[in-house]
């Protein structure tokens, strides 16, 4: 069995943790890593639009950072488990609290983020935003103990080795988290960043689940904060629905 793993380097922290868990099964799955940061063409050919893509025998995809050990024995034994997407229930009532450029500072406050706290985490995506040549990668929302509530993160455009438009007027919203079923604690930040970016962009790229919250979205999510949608960009059967989306800023 084969397992080709593409993955944007440590943009999303859990990219660690999916290598980690790789490298335990070695011995019994042919594994191959291809870190599509400076490799275009590799993402473009496989048609990537998430931090992390996992292919096993040329044909079957998945998507979630969230890996498994189950999920690689299913593999083992000849299975191919179908990844179920993340819809959670979105809310819309917009709330703040305190909302802080992220920069290297209080990064280890967006890494939870995934849902873990690890400072390898944290170490690997800082080395990786390091490569960007910025001070500010984006807002996070939290509470008054400092607890991550939201976020907004970004990249120029011309360094993202996805298959989207590239050019130095343009920045690429890499990831807006988290959901809750409630309040909407995204579009603060989201808002924040676009001010920040209107320093040295024009315009603002993303791209969205229809439905489902990874990548970012959902799309009714960017529809609401001003966003235009620029037409589907890629489909995954049963999964997710993929549009691009932009905003002048």
């Amino acid at each position: 069995m084969d397992l080709d793993f593409y993955f944007w380097g440590f943009q999303c922290p859990l990219n660690n943790r999916v290598i980690n868990i790789l490298k335990g099964y070695e011995d019994k799955i042919n594994i191959n890593y291809y870190d599509v940061s400076n490799d275009f063409d590799s993402a473009n050919k496989m048609k990537m639009y998430f931090p992390t893509l996992i292919v096993v025998n040329k044909k079957y995809r998945y998507f979630s950072p969230m890996i498994k050990t189950q999920f690689l024995s299913r593999l083992c034994s000849g299975e191919y488990p179908k990844e179920i997407p993340y819809r959670p229930k979105h809310g819309v009532i917009e709330k703040n609290v305190n909302i802080l450029p992220l920069t290297m500072d209080n990064l280890k406050v967006a890494c939870k983020c995934t849902g873990q706290n690890c400072s390898e985490y944290r170490i690997k995506k800082e080395r990786f935003l390091r490569k960007s040549n910025t001070k500010v990668f984006g807002y996070i929302n939290v509470d008054h103990d400092n607890c991550l509530l939201g976020g907004a993160e970004y990249m120029p455009s011309v360094i993202v080795p996805y298959p989207i438009p590239q050019n130095k007027d343009s920045a690429y919203i890499t990831c807006v988290y988290t959901t809750d079923s409630y309040y909407d604690y995204k579009s603060g930040p989201l808002k924040k960043l676009e001010n920040y970016l209107k320093n040295q962009y024009n315009k603002v790229l993303v791209i969205s689940d229809e439905k489902g919250t990874f990548p970012n979205g959902d799309l009714n999510f960017f529809l609401r904060n001003g966003y235009e949608d620029c037409g589907i960009i890629s489909k995954e059967k049963d999964y997710c629905t993929l549009h691009l989306l932009s905003k002048t800023i």
